[in-house]
């Protein structure tokens, strides 16, 4: 087998669980870094709506996304809502970013 030094490869699985050892500790301290940034995100405060007859997301995106790209602002509130559809129902509550 391969010699390093003092030290002889006599059993290939040593090799592997020492190679998978080293990538799970990567991969948790890298995980470690991500939720750590993660909480430092401010959270927003939401504006909850009912809505009416003749709403849609495009008519509300215009009055509450000013400034902002309309289809993003709808992907959002999408998102937030976990909705099925663009489409809305009268008496339906939303909320908005």
């Amino acid at each position: 087998m391969a010699a390093l030094g003092n030290y002889r490869l006599t059993n290939p699985r040593r090799l592997f669980r020492a190679v998978a050892i080293l990538a799970l500790a990567a991969s948790f301290s890298v995980a470690g870094i991500s939720v750590s940034q993660a909480g430092n995100v401010e959270p927003t405060a939401l504006e909850y709506v009912t809505v009416v007859s003749g709403d849609s997301l495009w008519g509300m995106a215009s009055v509450h996304a000013a400034g902002q790209d309309p289809r993003e602002w709808i992907a959002e509130v999408v998102l937030l809502n976990a909705l099925e559809t663009v489409d809305l129902t009268p008496g339906q509550q939303i909320a908005l970013p």
